[in-house]
């Protein structure tokens, strides 16, 4: 590739994002290897009987436990709908978190959605979460990791939702 110098204040890297091979060489996959879906039902753009969220869907948004979290009740709930031969109601939005280190004890908590635009969301608007925060960095170092042992591998961690089961997914 081209080699070239651009000044920045803040520079956030991501690391190239790609699926398991049996997933990207499966039927499944799209032209990029993530299993096709729906971004708003989860449900497969060609197999209806196929859901996948995570790291291996071809969902637009970050590949982040917070987007994990808000998309695994939709899927339960539009999986369900489909096995009993209901219509399926439950939509994602997109949410997702990027918790963004920018300082010794400073973190930056990024949250949007997609649906129906793209659409920054905090979580706590009372905190200014554009600038950096001490307290986000101690969410992010203390309380999520507790949040993700505790309660979202047990299935009643519904990311900005908390433990409040999101009215999308009903």
């Amino acid at each position: 590739g081209e080699i070239f110098t651009k000044p920045f204040t803040a520079l956030h890297v991501t690391p190239y994002m790609s699926p398991p091979a049996v997933v990207s060489s499966s039927k499944l996959a799209n032209a990029a290897g993530f299993v096709d879906v729906d971004k708003t039902t989860l449900q497969h753009t060609k197999f209806p009987n196929v859901f996948a969220l995570g790291d291996s869907s071809s969902l637009p948004t970050s590949k982040t436990a917070a987007a994990i979290a808000s998309q695994a009740p939709v899927l339960v709930s539009n999986l369900l709908h489909r096995m009993k031969g209901e219509t399926m109601t439950a939509s994602y939005d997109g949410y997702t978190s990027c918790p963004i280190l920018v300082g010794d004890g400073q973190l930056m908590l990024a949250e949007f959605t997609f649906a129906p635009e793209l659409k920054i969301t905090e979580t706590f608007p009372y905190l200014d979460q554009a600038k950096p925060n001490r307290l986000f960095y101690y969410m992010k170092r203390d309380f999520f990791p507790w949040c993700y042992w505790n309660t979202f591998l047990k299935g009643s961690w519904y990311g900005h939702n908390m433990w409040f089961f999101p009215k999308n997914a009903k």
